[in-house]
Order: C-alpha cells, then sequence, then structure tokens
C-alpha cells in the first residue's frame, strides 16, 4: 500500500491539486499537519469544456469550468485558492535519453551545485524549439568512468556523468495553461505530467523498483509511464481514449452519445462470448420518432468496442517496443483510469501486450468524496503524491548547498557544521 503520510513534510499545509481533464475537471484541496495522514478539506467537480486532450481549445469555456471547479473548493473548504499543483497532457509529450559529462577540481568532492550544473546542460541539449521541459529525472551518476552512482554528493571524483530523463511539451500548451488559471485568479505551484501523476497514484513503492508501467486510459489520451529502479525512465502517449469507443458505439448504434456512455460502461466487454448473442439490450435511436428504441444482442455491442479497443491497446505495444532496453518494465502492467473498468480488459490487455497485468486502484484519503467512482480523483491523488515526494527530497537536500573542500579546512568547516 502506498503510504502519503509517511512522506509528507512536517509544517501545516493546505494544498490544492487540479485535475484538467479531456471529459472532467476536478480538484481536491488537502490539509496535512504533519501529525496526521492527509484530508480532504474540499472538492470540485465539472464536465470539461474547451478542453481536448488535456489541451485548451477554447478560453472561455475552459476558464469558466476550471472557475467553477475552484469555487466549489473554496465553499467547503472556507478557504481562498491562491495556487494549484496541475496535471499537463498531451499527445506531443516527449521523453528523451541524454547523457553528459563534466570535470570536477582536483581536490574538490562533488557538490549539489555540479550536479545541477550537470542537468542543466543536459536540459540544453535535448530541448528543441517551442518545446518547454517539464520534467527531468536523473537515473544514475558515473564517477570516474564507473557506472552505478546513486547519489554522487560528497564523493570525490574527476569526472562525473550524468544519465538523465527529459521531458519536453509544446511551450504553447503550457502557456495556454498559465493562462487559463491566471484567468481564474491562481497561480501554479508545480506542473506534472498526467501520466507521471497516475502512475504514482497507483503503482507500489516495490513495482516502481523492480519495474512496471502504469497504463492511463483517459477520456482523451492513453499514456503510458515506465518505471524502473525507482525512478520514471519513459512516457509515451496516444491521442486516443475512451472517447473513442463512446463514439463509436454512437455512430454504430444510432445512439446519442450519453446513452453510448451507458452501455459502453454498464454492457461493454473487451471479448465476445456465446450468451452475448441470447443478451438483448434496448438501444434509443436518434432521428427518429420520440422514444423510438431498437433491440440488439449484445455481441453487436461488444463487436463495435472490440476493434478500437485492439488499436489502443496495439499503440501501447509500440510505445513499450520503443523502449527494448527497460523490457521488464514493460511486461509488468498496471492498468488504471475510467476505461480501465472495462469487462475483461485485464485479459485483453494480457494475451495482446504479452505482460503480467493488474488494474490499478489509488490509495484512499481521508474524506476523500465517495459518491464519484474510484478513478474520479485519480490523478489528484497522484499529484497529492508528487508534492509530498518533492518536499522529502528538497529537505533531504538541504544539507547540500555549498562544495566541501579536502584536509584541514574541510574537517574545520565540517566541524563547525556538526557543532553549531
Amino acid at each position: 500500500m502506498i503510504s502519503l503520510s509517511s512522506v509528507w513534510h512536517r509544517r501545516q499545509s493546505y494544498v490544492t491539486l487540479l485535475d484538467i481533464g479531456t471529459a472532467k475537471v476536478c480538484g481536491l484541496m488537502v490539509h496535512t499537519d504533519g501529525s496526521k495522514p492527509p484530508e480532504v478539506v474540499g472538492f470540485g467537480y465539472a464536465p470539461a469544456k474547451g478542453i481536448r486532450g488535456g489541451a485548451i481549445v477554447d478560453l472561455d469555456k475552459a476558464t469558466e469550468c476550471i472557475g467553477q471547479v475552484l469555487q466549489q473548493i473554496e465553499r467547503q473548504a472556507e478557504r481562498q485558492v491562491r495556487s494549484v499543483v496541475v496535471n499537463v497532457s498531451s499527445s506531443q509529450m516527449r521523453s528523451s535519453h541524454i547523457y553528459r559529462e563534466k570535470e570536477i577540481p582536483e581536490g574538490w568532492q562533488v557538490t549539489a551545485g555540479d550536479v545541477k550544473t550537470l542537468v542543466d546542460e543536459a536540459l540544453a541539449a535535448c530541448l528543441q524549439t517551442g518545446e518547454e521541459v517539464l520534467h527531468a529525472f536523473p537515473l544514475g551518476y558515473v564517477l570516474d568512468k564507473e557506472q552505478g552512482c546513486v547519489d554522487p554528493r560528497g564523493l570525490d571524483a574527476r569526472v562525473l556523468g550524468a544519465h538523465v530523463h527529459v521531458i519536453t511539451i509544446p511551450e504553447a500548451q503550457l502557456r495556454n495553461l498559465v493562462l487559463v488559471l491566471d484567468r481564474c485568479h491562481v497561480t501554479v505551484d508545480t506542473k506534472v505530467a498526467t501520466p507521471y501523476a497516475a502512475a504514482l497514484a497507483v503503482l507500489s513503492d516495490e513495482e516502481k523498483e523492480i519495474g512496471a508501467t502504469a497504463v492511463d486510459m483517459g477520456a482523451g489520451t492513453t499514456a503510458a509511464a515506465l518505471f524502473i529502479n525507482g525512478g520514471l525512465v519513459h512516457i509515451g502517449a496516444l491521442p486516443i481514449g475512451g472517447n473513442a469507443l463512446t463514439r463509436d458505439i454512437a455512430q454504430g448504434l444510432s445512439t446519442s452519445l450519453a446513452t453510448a456512455e451507458r452501455l459502453k460502461t454498464l454492457n461493454g466487454a473487451a471479448f465476445r462470448s456465446p450468451k452475448d448473442e441470447l443478451e438483448r439490450l434496448i438501444v434509443p435511436v436518434i432521428g427518429e420518432d420520440e422514444g423510438a428504441c431498437i433491440q440488439i444482442p449484445r455481441a453487436d455491442l461488444i463487436a463495435i468496442i472490440v476493434p478500437r479497443l485492439e488499436e489502443i491497446l496495439e499503440g501501447v505495444g509500440r510505445i513499450l517496443d520503443e523502449q527494448a532496453a527497460f523490457v521488464v518494465a514493460a511486461r509488468r502492467l498496471v492498468i488504471c483510469g475510467g476505461g480501465s473498468e472495462l469487462q475483461g480488459l485485464k485479459e485483453k490487455t494480457a494475451a495482446l501486450l504479452e505482460g503480467n497485468v493488474r488494474v490499478g486502484k489509488p490509495v484512499e484519503i481521508k474524506n476523500l468524496p465517495n459518491q464519484f467512482d474510484s478513478y474520479t480523483f485519480l490523478v489528484c491523488i497522484g499529484l497529492l503524491r508528487y508534492v509530498s515526494d518533492n518536499e522529502r527530497r528538497s529537505t533531504d537536500a538541504s544539507a547540500w548547498k555549498f562544495r566541501m573542500p579536502k584536509g584541514r579546512l574541510g574537517k574545520v568547516i565540517q566541524w563547525i557544521m556538526n557543532n553549531f
């Protein structure tokens, strides 16, 4: 089980987590005082408007629905939302792996500043015109050609190398996101890639260590996030999700999108069985007299769903095939998101992608609203996990602010630090 309280910072705090998706916008305000588990003090939910694939496509409509969610949170929490931790979605999100080296002066130890300089150089090397860095993860360090160093700070070396995983996104999408939030009178504390947040919500620390892939099946996109050795090593996304299944059903059966969504949720499946020919479904049709309906066997509905579902899973397979170095992570799959509740999806995924598959459920938070399904606030929970993990890392690194010299001077400075 993932523990949020164990890694949360010690001071009293409120944080607002905002999930901007294709189908819905939702958010949580969470309170912690350090001695208790995080607790939801306000939440908001609204159908998405002006948003497609997580990107802003209509400024006014997006401002309206995001503002509605923030107002709901403020009324319940009785606190003003001034800043948010927000997700970022895009099918144009790009993962790159960069290796860089730098020399360390003789007689000096590696500092946090050396590491930062090296990572900054890696970012500059991979950034393309019109892109912005969303995340940068050092995957491992090399000291004097020796691989496998996890934390080089304080160690002696003449040459420091770093393998860095960089995630970039079109800067126009980020500017539009910041613009719409500015119109809602809130600033952005932190931006987190949606598949990364979803993975943090459902993967255990052990799965991230031994290797696993979280597959987030959202309404507008399907994304994969690969972890190994505790770190995120790749992200990939498809511009297709559960909405495509709904639209196929609506077109194939000449029914409304709302009816198609209900049919998919209640009667859909990833496999056909003989009994599906016997089960009859009543489907209201559009363009006919009011109240006109048709009867179809459930098998017809499933026959519409399966080709599109297989297209999505095959796309996920291509993302995984591109990362041959991380085959261990690619063979252990955790599916999540609203689309993961389709009957038989676990078995279909295992058959097509030839891996070990489980359905991931997000960790519970105190006072999480129970009138929604378990995946509604999946990304928000992942955002909370990201913030708490980041707080712990920054606290761990706080002692590394300058270069510690060797010899007598270094011993004197260390004694001062230890005693004063």
